[in-house]
C-alpha cells in the first residue's frame, strides 16, 4: 500500500498550494454571477481543504524520516555493542574504550530512556564503604577489620582494578585497593582513615566497567525500541496515504467547481 510514496521527495507526491488549482478568477456578469459565485466559494473551500491535509501529509512524512533515522542509530548501535562483547559471557566486564563510538551509543540509550546500569557488585562494595564512614569525621581511623565483607568489598574492588591514590601516606603513591591501604605485601596499617575511604569511594563510583550481560540487555532494549518505531512507521505511512487520498478527492473537487462555473458563463456568453 505504501511501496510508491518517495519520503525523501514529499513535495513530488502531494498537489501543491492553492495557486495551483485555484484558478480563480472574476466570476463575470449576467444572471450567471451568483450561480458562478458559489462555485468559486465551493472550489476554494475544497482547495483549503486540500491544502490542510497536504501539510498534514508533509508533518507525517517529517515524521517518518525522522523515525527511520532513529532506527537506523539504533541498528549500528547494536552492531557496535554486539561486535564488543563476540565470545565475552554474561559475567565479563569490559570498558567503554573497547566499544566503537561507545559516547554516541550512551547518547542514543539516554535519548530513548534506555539506561547503562552501574555494576551491581561494584555498587555494593561501595556502598558498604559508605556505611562504614557514615557520621564520621574525614581524620577519623577505621578499624580495617571492622569494615563489613572487607574480603568482598578487596576482591571486588580488584576486579575492576580500582586505585586509590592515598594523599595521606606519600611513601605509597598508588596502592592497590585489593589491600585497602591496609595490607602492604605483609606491613601495613590496621587502620585506615576516613579520607583514604572516601578517595576509593569516589575512584570506584568514576568507574566505566560494564557488564557484558548488561551490555545484551541494552541490546534487547534498543530492538524493543525499533520494533515499536517500526510499528508506530506503517501507521504513519498509513495515514499519509489517507492524508494523500483526501488531497487528491478536494483538489478535484476545487478542479471541478471551477470547471461548472466556466460552463455557465460560456452558456451565458451564447445566449
Amino acid at each position: 500500500m505504501t511501496g510508491n510514496v518517495n519520503f525523501d521527495n514529499s513535495n513530488q507526491v502531494l498537489p501543491g498550494n492553492s495557486e495551483e488549482v485555484s484558478g480563480t478568477g472574476k466570476s463575470g456578469s449576467a444572471g450567471g454571477e451568483a450561480i458562478t459565485s458559489v462555485e468559486l466559494m465551493f472550489a476554494k473551500l475544497q482547495n483549503d481543504l486540500a491544502i490542510e491535509n497536504r501539510e498534514y501529509a508533509k508533518a507525517k512524512i517529517d515524521g517518518i524520516k525522522d523515525k527511520q533515522r532513529q532506527a537506523k542509530e539504533m541498528s549500528e548501535a547494536i552492531v557496535a555493542i554486539r561486535s564488543a562483547i563476540t565470545d565475552l559471557k554474561d559475567d565479563d566486564k569490559i570498558t567503554p574504550e573497547k566499544i566503537a563510538k561507545f559516547d554516541e551509543i550512551k547518547a542514543i540509550c539516554e535519548k530513548h530512556g534506555i539506561e547503562l546500569p552501574f555494576p551491581e557488585d561494584l555498587q555494593k562494595a561501595i556502598d558498604n564503604l559508605k556505611q562504614t564512614i557514615a557520621g564520621k569525621n574525614p581524620g577519623d581511623q577505621i578499624l580495617v577489620s571492622g569494615i563489613k565483607d572487607i574480603s568482598g568489598i578487596r576482591k571486588t574492588l580488584h576486579s575492576y582494578n580500582t586505585n586509590a591514590t592515598t594523599k595521606h601516606y606519600p611513601g605509597y603513591t598508588n596502592i592497590s585497593t585489593r589491600d585497602l591501604l591496609a595490607i602492604h605485601k605483609g606491613v601495613g596499617w590496621k587502620h585506615v582513615s576516613c579520607n583514604d575511604i572516601q578517595e576509593i569511594i569516589d575512584n570506584a563510583s568514576n568507574s566505566q566497567w560494564l557488564k557484558v550481560g548488561t551490555l545484551k540487555n541494552v541490546i534487547q532494549s534498543l530492538q524493543d525500541k525499533q520494533s515499536v518505531i517500526g510499528s508506530d512507521t506503517q501507521q504513519d505511512m498509513i495515514f499519509v496515504q489517507d492524508f494523500m487520498s483526501k488531497v487528491s478527492s478536494y483538489s478535484q473537487g476545487a478542479i471541478s467547481a471551477i470547471g461548472k462555473s466556466g460552463d455557465v458563463l460560456t452558456s451565458i456568453a451564447r445566449g
